[in-house]
């Protein structure tokens, strides 16, 4: 990384456990909701790989990537990225881009063709400057809003 990057040198990605991404999601994601509306299907299994952005060791992002085709592509080697959420008074500062950057490497080093997600409308300007591409329509998750399918080839 260079002197000019904005994204901060005290700042680093690891893998997190399920139950840490919760607080994260809830507060981003799904706030107002019930907490329980934050454990997604898949969270424990074996193939899901839960990242943090860590600054000065506290937890201020998160995303998940679980074994999962898309439903119109069932025999797909991919991953879908879910849950991605960055404390507001974090966002901007491309803490976002680095911690997708490190799902896909992760993504990759499983041997994954592509990664997918389901982005909000709001993030689509934010995954096409990372190379995803939309997919379809823009639909409907009902409780959370308007979204498009995005893809990207790894």
């Amino acid at each position: 990384m260079n002197n000019l990057s904005p994204f901060p040198a005290n700042l680093h990605c690891a893998p997190v456990s399920a139950t840490e991404v919760i607080p994260i999601r809830h507060a981003v994601l799904r706030q107002g909701k019930p907490v329980a509306s934050c454990y997604f299907q898949g969270d424990d299994a074996a193939t899901t790989q839960h990242w943090g952005a860590f600054e000065n060791g506290l937890l201020i992002g998160v995303a998940s990537v679980y074994a999962v085709a898309r439903p119109d592509a069932p025999d797909a080697r991919e991953y879908q990225l879910r849950g991605m959420a960055i404390l507001p008074e974090h966002q901007g500062k491309s803490i976002g881009k680095e911690l997708v950057a490190a799902l896909e490497n992760a993504v990759k080093a499983k041997g994954m063709e592509r990664i997918w997600c389901n982005a909000r409308t709001g993030a689509v300007p934010f995954y096409q400057r990372l190379g995803y591409g939309c997919e379809g329509n823009e639909f409907e998750i009902p409780e959370v809003g308007p979204h498009w399918r995005m893809v990207k080839t790894l």
